[in-house]
């Protein structure tokens, strides 16, 4: 049996499967219970098997003195927040982000709102494989095909964006401003509208009717062309699309171009003048040339938010930092917790109604490096030292785009992928790179 459950961002796996299935959910429950104790807050995305494991939960931490408050559907930065600004002991929050519904997974934040550290997260793993039977890896369950929805009566969602409402001007301060909104059918679907609303912007929401399956389908910050398609008619200021549980944002402009998280970095940096930027090692060769310019300097730290806020924590002046991912995950000093995509499309609407300038002008400078990503789906994470022609392979093109680029090989911490990223100032040369380097990544793997 693996006696590794937790990812990058908490537990994750098919949905039914170990370790989510039904004998693995109610343990993870009760070694949650046991560690955090208290009043735990639970929230959930709209997948068809987050209520099946809600119950599950619920199943184990009643074994326990904690007690379980029910948060429903709500965004994944909501559950974060709130976790901090009340006084829980704990959250949990089930979600697999921007996978497919068949997938989802297992958050889990300490009583500040933060992710667990690594050692609170192996307490956990430990008690959760004491508690289990011997075989239980190999169960599968089937999943409950009740239909979801992405109501909310518990009150939770409109407590999280009026304390998002708190830390901006009073009013209707988006009137005039064109929206156009995909919610990806996920947590996003029961809050930003609203808030925007409420806010005086002029919303056009696509794909915010959750069925359970059609989370991330085709739709939100992980298939972009959707709202590109919604922004043809060149009527709206700028568009948002959010992922599943609603902790990331990526944008397209009025023209029709796509804004990352990147891009959204240099907007807030010039705007608030950081004392840092925390990055990771996918972050855009160009941004790091950009901020330079700006005398701001860029941190990288491995892929995840998390590895983003603990380095923006450990910093001298952690109340004045930014961070984030080109993915649209950007963890502003506000609440200093983990990425918001609605917190990231409030402050993209402040800077664009502040400047009284489209998002177009505000980012006509950012041109990002040719970069090129793409994914080798793997049955096992070989270890890349033990790949010496893949290794020697790195090396070369390494060599080759020193002063010009850089090559970052990483296996995904929440996909079975090995993932490879190329940039530099050809993107020729980067697709002949990425053919060779992934011709020997299969030849080595198969």
């Amino acid at each position: 049996m693996n006696k590794k459950l937790f990812g990058t961002d908490g537990i994750r796996s098919r949905a039914g499967d170990f370790p989510l299935n039904a004998a693995a959910i109610v343990a993870i429950g009760q070694a949650i219970g046991e560690r955090l104790g208290g009043d735990l807050l639970v929230g959930q995305d709209t997948r068809v098997s987050s209520p099946w494991i809600f119950r599950l939960l619920k199943e184990g931490i009643e074994r326990t003195p904690a007690t379980m408050h029910d948060a429903g559907v709500i965004p994944t930065p909501g559950v974060a927040l709130l976790v901090k600004t009340i006084g829980y002991s704990g959250g949990i929050m089930i979600s697999a982000s921007h996978n497919p519904f068949e997938d989802n997974g297992v958050k889990v934040f300490s009583a500040d709102g933060t992710k667990l550290s690594d050692a609170a997260e192996a307490e956990i793993e430990q008690r959760v494989f004491s508690l289990l039977d011997a075989g239980v890896d190999d169960q599968r369950d089937e999943v409950p095909q009740s239909p979801v929805t992405g109501t909310n009566t518990t009150g939770f969602p409109e407590r999280y964006s009026k304390l998002l409402e708190s830390h901006l001007r009073a009013g209707q301060w988006l009137r005039g401003l064109r929206i156009v909104l995909d919610c990806a059918n996920g947590a996003m679907s029961v809050v930003a509208p609203v808030l925007l609303e409420r806010l005086g912007a002029t919303l056009n929401v696509i794909h915010s009717t959750p069925s359970g399956k059609n989370i991330n389908a085709g739709c939100g910050a992980v298939h972009m062309e959707s709202l590109t398609d919604a922004m043809k008619d060149r009527t709206a200021d700028f568009g948002v699309a959010f992922d599943g549980d609603g902790d990331r944002a990526l944008f397209i402009s009025g023209s029709g171009r796509r804004i990352d998280g990147d891009a959204v970095l240099l907007l807030m940096a010039r705007r608030m003048r950081p004392s840092a930027v925390v990055g990771t090692s996918m972050t855009n060769y160009a941004l790091e040339q950009m901020l330079k310019k700006e005398r701001i300097l860029l941190t990288r730290v491995d892929v995840g938010d998390r590895f983003i806020f603990e380095e923006m924590r450990r910093g001298n002046n952690a109340g004045s930092m930014l961070g984030g991912e080109p993915s649209g995950h950007i963890i502003f000093p506000d609440f200093g917790l983990s990425g918001d995509g609605l917190l990231t499309a409030l402050k993209v609407a402040e800077a664009i109604v502040d400047a009284k300038a489209s998002l177009d002008e505000l980012c006509h400078d950012w041109v990002p490096s040719p970069h090129l990503l793409k994914g080798v789906r793997v049955e096992k994470k070989v270890p890349l030292e033990q790949l010496p022609a893949v290794q020697s392979k790195i090396a070369l093109i390494d060599r080759a785009l020193t002063g010009r680029g850089r090559i970052v090989v990483r296996y995904s911490g929440t996909e079975p992928l090995l993932r490879v990223m190329i940039e530099s100032d050809d993107a020729a040369r980067n697709e002949q790179f990425m053919d060779e380097l992934i011709a020997t990544i299969r030849a080595s793997l198969s």
